[in-house]
């Protein structure tokens, strides 16, 4: 009989926080460098942190403080905080190594591991020789950080295909389709199909293939990747509109629970169902609520689900809290807990929040009286904000026409001053031509009184005063001016409030 190994503490709380640690580590925005740092510094309070670890936190945070130069940090400074990190880099990562009766030198240690043996020679200068230029620290550190990514963090990656939630998607469709042809209770079929047939053998195979796939899985893939897909319109929730949930009753259509209890009872077997129904619980309530972070109260995302969408998912909390919880009050043991789902719901009020709350109180009499007030809180505080956005609509509709109708009293009187100024402008060479046309005016005295207004703008010369002239020259062979006039400055261009 095979002796099960002792469980390992870790300060991290899952696979995925562990694994967020290291792409923020190695992340080339400073935000996310400072975020993965500050999460390791956060480990070290909860317990011992692998070398590996400690060492990655310690360069990514000494690149971090010299490209920041925070505190106004010398050149000397930054070389002997250099220093000491690939000091210590070198000494938490070969010593590891150091086993036997007899101690062996860094250098052994050090190629035995595949690490750069210049590492090494450069931690020997730092400690007993004189400390190398920035230059040359910085360029090291660098390149340590980035050979303990390949040494360690590459190696601890799971080796799971890149494709993993499409090779999911595609099983758990199979399965859920070929089983419909199988056991007779799709739309189009009306009784069991026999053993040995073409669809029942399908069925099988996609039972089988789905099965060897689920003992592949992690733990962690359950939220990670199950979950996800579960929760995509076409799985739980059906691409026909027809076959949803509506609100407000949320009721589960018998079709669904027929489809899916087949397939959900292989996930409870291959993962438990308190780990199933709570990461499934988990994932629905994420993708009902917005992040209470990045919203304000009652406010919606983008990515909210559709009214039938999300009406479907929380008759399937309704479905998984009426089969899979057991109330407190009562002797047997509850098989899932709704802390997180609770915790959710509270931190993120809407519409849907409240339907799943009502949907807990009428499962748990104690939970009920306990919840009651934020529910009626939820309802009124919602009954008030659709009261505030008719209002405001309908306020901004008056406010809107009033605006507009000033708008158009405001341009009017600007096109009129504009086309005040500009007739204004014109009177000159009207004058002018009228003293042209003036036959007691003597012709030459008329021409000289006209050539500057002629000069100054474009204007139609009589037909038998025409004469061929160059290309953009008047009729004289001046050149006509085409500087902005100055009135002009004095008119507003748009509309200023």
């Amino acid at each position: 009989m095979a002796v099960a190994k002792a469980p390992k503490i870790v300060p991290w709380t899952s696979t995925e926080e562990y694994m967020n640690v290291a792409d923020w580590l190695y992340s080339t925005e400073l935000r996310e460098r400072k975020r993965g740092v500050a999460v390791v510094k956060a480990w070290r309070a909860r317990g011992r942190v692998p070398a590996a670890i400690e060492a990655t936190a310690n360069l990514a945070e000494i690149l971090i403080a010299d490209q920041e130069r925070r505190q106004g940090m010398s050149i000397s400074q930054l070389r002997h905080m250099y220093s000491m990190a690939l000091i210590r880099f070198v000494n938490s990562i070969v010593d590891l190594e150091q086993r036997g009766t007899f101690a062996q030198s860094m250098t052994t240690l050090a190629t035995r591991i595949g690490m750069p043996a210049w590492f090494v020679e450069l931690r020997h200068t730092c400690t007993h020789e004189q400390i190398p230029s920035l230059m040359v620290l910085r360029s090291a550190c660098e390149q340590a950080h980035s050979w303990i990514g390949d040494y360690y963090w590459k190696r601890q990656a799971r080796t799971l295909p890149e494709d993993t939630m499409a090779h999911i998607r595609e099983a758990i469709s199979a399965y859920v389709t070929l089983r419909a042809k199988a056991k007779g209770d799709g739309s189009n079929a009306s009784t069991p199909v026999k053993k040995g047939t073409a669809d029942a053998r399908a069925f099988e195979t996609a039972k089988k293939s789905l099965k060897l796939l689920l003992g592949q899985l992690h733990e962690d893939a359950v939220r990670l990747y199950v979950v996800p897909v579960l929760v995509e319109p076409g799985f739980l929730v059906p691409d026909d509109k027809r076959l949803r949930s509506r609100f407000p009753d949320c009721a589960m259509p018998a079709r669904l629970i027929q489809q899916w209890s087949s397939i959900l009872r292989l996930f409870t077997e291959a993962w438990g169902e308190s780990l199933f129904f709570e990461e499934l619980l988990s994932g629905i309530v994420a993708t009902l609520l917005p992040d209470p972070n990045e919203l304000s109260i009652f406010e919606s995302s983008e990515r909210s689900p559709s009214t039938s969408h999300a009406a479907t998912l929380v008759a399937w909390i309704g479905w998984i809290i009426q089969n899979y919880y057991v109330p407190d009050n009562t002797t047997a043991s509850p098989a899932i807990s709704l802390d997180d789902l609770l915790e959710g719901c509270l931190r993120s009020p809407c519409y849907y929040s409240r339907a799943v709350l009502r949907i807990v109180s009428a499962h748990d009499p104690t939970l009920k009286r306990e919840l009651r007030p934020f529910v009626d809180f939820m309802g009124k505080a919602l009954t008030a904000l659709v009261a505030v956005e008719s209002e405001t609509k309908a306020g901004s509709a008056k406010k809107g026409i009033r605006f507009s109708e000033e708008s158009l009293r405001q341009e009017e009187e600007l096109m009129a001053q504009r086309l005040k100024q500009t007739f204004e402008a014109e009177t000159e060479m009207t004058d002018v031509q009228a003293m042209h046309m003036d036959s007691t005016i003597d012709p030459s005295e008329a021409r000289t009184q006209a050539a500057p207004a002629a000069a100054s703008r474009w204007s139609c010369l009589a037909q038998p005063a025409w004469s061929p002239c160059p290309i953009g020259t008047l009729g004289d062979g001046s050149i006509p001016s085409l500087e902005w006039p100055s009135w002009l400055d004095d008119v507003p261009l748009h509309l200023t409030s």
